[in-house]
């Protein structure tokens, strides 16, 4: 790119160029922006097809909790307590108990009627769980088992707890319900939409590995050159305005 000696002539080709280099990503945020701000968020999350009942437990017994934990203690290296959540699963109340084991965060289900640790979810368990949810009864066209090493950056199960089941729903919504073998929970739905969302977000971020990291070099570099592509159209403006420029005479004479 060449620069003459006139300034209207350098600030016309700065603006054109930088407008080509950025046409592109500008175009990506406004039709991510229309596509978030017009999209039903509750089908995002998959919330259309679940029940939105609360669940509410009677009287608790929070010794038996503190049992539990006691014998969890034996058989486990508690380094700290994350969370202590009540749960109602299987039609049976329980209390989620996080904690961090040499580093880690792991999940416990312990009983609040009898103390006990529950064991992880079978795959049929999980089935129920799931179908229990559902507002109306759809067919499971698949079942799927996910561990640690099934799961990339870029699944749409990333950085949720697992093991844990995934069950694809026979909907022309392509729904997958995530459920935990730990904690008996259902932790993600993903859909055709969240898949777009995803997309478009991965793009408006320009997180390309993890997409869900915003304060990465690729955004603050393009959200800069940004600002500068509308400042140098201000600049261009100010340039060749006639109205500035007969301001500008006027007020030399």
């Amino acid at each position: 790119m060449k620069f003459g000696k006139n300034r209207n002539y350098n600030a016309r080709k700065i603006h054109r160029y930088l407008g080509v280099f950025m046409g592109v990503q500008f175009f990506f945020w406004a039709l991510g922006g229309l596509y978030f701000s017009w999209n039903n968020m509750d089908d995002v999350h998959g919330e259309t097809l679940l029940k939105q009942e609360k669940k509410y437990l009677e009287a608790i017994d929070f010794s038996q909790i503190q049992k539990g934990i006691d014998s969890l203690q034996i058989f486990s290296n508690i380094d700290s307590i994350h969370s202590v959540k009540l749960v109602k699963t299987l039609k049976k109340p329980f209390a989620l108990f996080k904690f961090f084991e040499n580093g880690q965060l792991k999940s416990q289900l312990i009983s609040v009627e009898t103390g006990n640790l529950r064991p992880d979810f079978t795959g049929q368990e999980c089935l129920e769980i799931a179908e229990q949810q559902l507002k109306k009864h759809i067919p499971i066209a698949k079942v799927e088992f996910l561990n640690k090493h099934l799961i990339g950056m870029h699944h749409e199960y990333r950085e949720k707890p697992l093991p844990a089941f995934a069950f694809t729903l026979d909907h022309p919504s392509n729904t997958i319900i995530y459920v935990s073998t730990e904690s008996g929970e259902i932790t993600s739905v993903r859909n055709n939409n969240w898949r777009r969302f995803d997309f478009l977000w991965m793009l408006h971020t320009m997180d390309y590995k993890s997409r869900d990291h915003i304060t990465n070099w690729v955004l603050r570099i393009f959200s800069s050159l940004g600002i500068i592509t509308i400042l140098s159209g201000f600049f261009l403006f100010y340039l060749t305005s006639p109205s500035i420029k007969k301001f500008r005479k006027n007020k030399t004479q």
